[in-house]
């Protein structure tokens, strides 16, 4: 009686494995596959836009930042990817928004959502914007994100901007490949 207990405790385990491992193979198969008889699906997203202001504020200051991402790819039967829209600011993610494409997605359709950066407790200096929405089985891995070229400058409260500048401006970046 003792051995049927034994392997009891190491069947369940075993066949939740498989479980899990059948379910990840068939959505790697079907996407290898191409979903339909060998079609060569794919999944694809680019970042179209990123829109970020004030470029010019003051610590304390909520900083918008807007960002479009396109769906171009083929969505092959039964896939789906879970994944973050994120906007990240020298590097370090300040703002994230979960991102859900499955078998509804068509070819072009586009995303937009606004983030809020809170700048309270963050330090006076310059940092650049980047919006990112990772894909792991994305095709183009290298339009998953666009880095806004002109800086957001946080200066300490009351603080003047240099040049006799003000708070405010606006930076985008845009993918030059779909405008």
């Amino acid at each position: 009686m003792r051995r049927i207990q034994v392997s009891g405790y190491l069947l369940a385990p075993a066949l939740f494995l498989l479980l899990v491992a059948r379910q990840v193979e068939s959505n790697w198969l079907l996407v290898s596959a191409g979903g339909n008889g060998g079609e060569g699906a794919h999944v694809d997203i680019f970042v179209k836009e990123v829109t970020v202001s004030p470029v010019r504020a003051h610590v304390g200051e909520v900083i918008r930042i807007d960002m479009r991402w396109v769906y171009w790819g083929d969505i092959s039967n039964r896939y789906y990817e879970t994944t973050n829209a994120e906007i990240k600011a020298n590097g370090k993610v300040v703002a994230s928004s979960p991102f859900v494409y499955d078998y509804g997605a068509s070819l072009g359709d586009e995303y937009v959502h606004t983030f809020h950066w809170d700048t309270r407790g963050v330090s006076p200096g310059k940092y650049t914007i980047r919006g990112e929405v990772f894909l792991w089985l994305d095709v183009t891995p290298y339009d998953n994100f666009l880095v806004v070229k002109e800086p957001v400058i946080l200066l300490a409260p009351g603080a003047e901007f240099p040049d006799g500048q003000g708070a405010g401006g606006a930076g985008v970046a845009r993918n030059p490949a779909f405008k």
